[in-house]
């Protein structure tokens, strides 16, 4: 059979369950899963690829990853995003304009600074790690508790415990941060379609940096384990905790259930 019977036959299954047109998930799964995706699909000789680093998603494992694939490795720093961001873009593509060069740009930015980019009517090339919601917040709860994180100390004075920190949490913040606000699953599918070549889950680091070596033409990439920590089992979370990040987390669990479907499958 045919890798279109295949592709339509899936998305006609999936988009039932995850409430979207079958045109829009077979475009989802020819863009993003591993079965269905070509080798050097989205290779360039030349270009700049966008990582949204969504916090603690493996991210600073996938920038070491990433610093040893692209030619040029640009980090945005945390502590002025905005400034940091124009920075690097601006250097990115002048450096562009004198030489072929394969460019990656990381960092906690997301949609609103994806937008300087599209607004000088530049195509974006983003990719991004997603992760299951309840482990990604205990994970970031922790890490900013503990002495790695500078300003720990105002942290633990504004959130006491996970609960208040989970009170805290916006809603569907991993898609908020890549994509912005959406209307409908389709609407997000459709957005990642337009300005994604690479969705990858942290469950999965190593098979979604195979995949995106694969699809990108890019050096075989190992997986460094960097800032790894040891997550709770959810029985050991305090009670409502799950409940809680789950109400906020609607989206975001959607897609990251749909793509470890893709990855485990892949």
């Amino acid at each position: 059979m045919s890798d279109l019977d295949d592709v339509t036959r899936e998305a006609r299954a999936l988009a039932g369950e995850f409430g979207t047109t079958v045109e829009t998930m077979a475009a989802f799964l020819r863009r993003f899963a591993p079965r269905h995706t070509q080798a050097d699909q989205f290779r360039a000789a030349s270009d700049v690829m966008l990582f949204v680093h969504i916090p603690k998603t493996a991210g600073m494992s996938l920038g070491a990853s990433l610093s040893r694939a692209f030619g040029k490795f640009r980090a945005v720093q945390w502590s002025d995003i905005p400034g940091s961001f124009r920075f690097h873009m601006r250097h990115a593509l002048y450096l562009q304009t004198r030489q072929e060069v394969r460019q990656v740009m990381i960092g906690h930015f997301g949609w609103p600074e994806l937008q300087q980019w599209r607004s000088h009517d530049l195509p974006l090339k983003c990719g991004t790690l997603l992760r299951d919601p309840l482990a990604r917040m205990v994970s970031n709860y922790n890490y900013n508790r503990s002495e790695a994180h500078p300003d720990h100390a105002t942290f633990r004075d504004r959130f006491p415990d996970m609960m208040s920190y989970a009170r805290h949490l916006p809603m569907d913040v991993q898609m908020t941060q890549a994509i912005g606000m959406v209307d409908s699953f389709d609407t997000a599918l459709r957005k990642f379609i337009l300005h994604y070549s690479f969705l990858g889950v942290t469950e999965h680091l190593a098979a979604s940096l195979d995949h995106l070596a694969r699809t990108h033409g890019l050096p075989r990439m190992k997986e460094q384990r960097v800032n790894v920590g040891k997550i709770r089992p959810e029985a050991e979370l305090p009670p409502g905790v799950a409940e809680l990040v789950a109400e906020k987390s609607h989206n975001d669990a959607k897609l990251h259930r749909l793509l470890m479907r893709l990855h485990a499958g892949g």
